[in-house]
């Protein structure tokens, strides 16, 4: 996959998938905003920033080791992991971005939601089912890469 595809994928998963605190009857009294559950998941595009910078600096000192090399093959890999250190230096600062812009939904005002209408909403639903996916996906592709990646120390 990707990494902008990636990157997409994880943000939409931030930005479009808050609980609604309506959904907690025990809670609805002292119920958080939507605004500020937006807010309080900042953290995921700020970790997410974090580890696009961390592979751009290993993509970096990667094609620093391989560029004494003069020889075609190699010196493509050199290209190819410039590209991609540019294209994740990039993400971070999208997801830096983003996640400043999601802590300033703290203060927004509550808005009243239909709940009931939009649970009854079959787009809605639908969205909410393809993030659930997508997010399970997201997990066990990480999980995956985080076992190979013990396992090359």
């Amino acid at each position: 996959m990707k990494p902008t595809l990636i990157a997409a994928l994880l943000l939409s998963l931030v930005t479009l998938a808050p609980a609604h605190a309506a959904d907690q009857p025990a809670m609805a009294a002292a119920a958080p905003t939507c605004g500020q559950m937006t807010a309080s998941m900042a953290a995921i595009p700020e970790k997410l920033a974090k580890g696009a910078m961390a592979v751009a600096e290993m993509d970096e000192a990667h094609a620093k080791f391989m560029a004494p090399n003069k020889d075609k093959a190699s010196q493509a890999e050199v290209k190819g992991l410039r590209d991609l250190a540019k294209t994740h230096k990039q993400i971070a600062a999208s997801m830096e971005k983003v996640a400043a812009e999601m802590k300033k939904a703290a203060s927004w005002p509550a808005a009243p939601h239909d709940m009931a209408k939009m649970k009854a909403d079959p787009e809605l639903m639908a969205a909410n089912k393809k993030v659930l996916d997508a997010s399970k996906e997201i997990v066990a592709e990480f999980q995956k890469m985080v076992a190979n990646m013990e396992k090359m120390k």
